[in-house]
């Protein structure tokens, strides 16, 4: 049972094989709020040091991916994507003004997409059916990490529980009314919860229903196995059989050119 789940488990944690990439797209994340929600000019500063970061990672992995696979044309879409993360981040990297135009705001919103549809293909792409605690276990981090944002995005959020509580709520989208967003950091946080919400949650329950159906695939193919196995033994007994009755003839057919003979 052990040596068959560590191989599960390995596969899952495939996406893991790329660390750079990984914390440079999560490091983008909380950069992209602290110019948002940062009113001071060291949130900002932190926010644009953090962007480029963020790009040296993941040029630096891009680098290594290319280097590995650049006889390999499959993987260049995604070294599109990566590559257009890198620019953007760059971009943001530069100093800005506070207050953000139309076309900035439309811009940065681009780049979060961009991040978020990545972190996606990196991760989500590994989940399987036989995958479902780890499944599990990646939703509920997603939701206490998901909690501490609210609590520092939200002022109506006074706890943690209850940055929790409306992070779930956000991505159950159940929309109770007792704490809602109220500022543009917020909100735009509670979209992409969402977003990530409905493919976490999908997958999760995905997975419950494939585990039902894997249940009777694997009681057919037990029965289609049992029905092999007593066939074969038909058959080996019809053999048996045969050769029994050709033992006979050929006897019988030895006996009478014995008499033949003799006479």
């Amino acid at each position: 049972m052990r040596d068959s789940i560590y191989p599960i488990t390995q596969r899952f944690f495939t996406w893991f094989s790329r660390p750079l990439l990984l914390v440079g797209l999560l490091a983008s994340i909380p950069a992209f709020y602290l110019l948002l929600a940062g009113e001071t000019e060291f949130f900002r500063k932190s926010g644009h040091a953090m962007y480029a970061l963020s790009a040296v990672l993941i040029a630096v992995d891009v680098y290594l991916q290319w280097i590995k696979n650049r006889y390999q044309r499959r993987r260049h879409g995604k070294i599109a994507l990566d590559a257009i993360i890198i620019f953007g981040c760059l971009f943001s990297s530069l100093p800005t003004a506070a207050d953000w135009g139309i076309v900035e705001w439309l811009l940065r919103l681009a780049l979060c997409a961009a991040i978020v549809l990545r972190i996606a293909t990196l991760v989500l792409q590994h989940m399987k059916p036989s995958h479902l605690v780890q499944v599990i276990v990646l939703a509920l981090l997603m939701l206490t990490t998901a909690g501490a944002g609210f609590y520092w995005l939200e002022p109506n959020v006074h706890s943690y529980a209850n940055g929790v509580w409306l992070a779930f709520t956000t991505v159950a989208t159940v929309g109770y009314g007792d704490i809602v967003p109220s500022t543009p950091a917020s909100k735009i946080f509670a979209v992409f919860i969402v977003l990530l919400g409905y493919a976490m949650f999908s997958i999760v329950t995905a997975n419950i229903a494939a585990l039902f159906v894997g249940e009777d695939e694997k009681m057919l193919e037990r029965e289609l196995h049992a029905d092999i196995r007593t066939l074969s033994r038909e058959v080996a007994a019809l053999r048996e059989e045969l050769r029994s009755r050709d033992a006979i003839f050929a006897q019988m057919q030895e006996q009478l050119g014995q008499r033949s003979g003799s006479r």
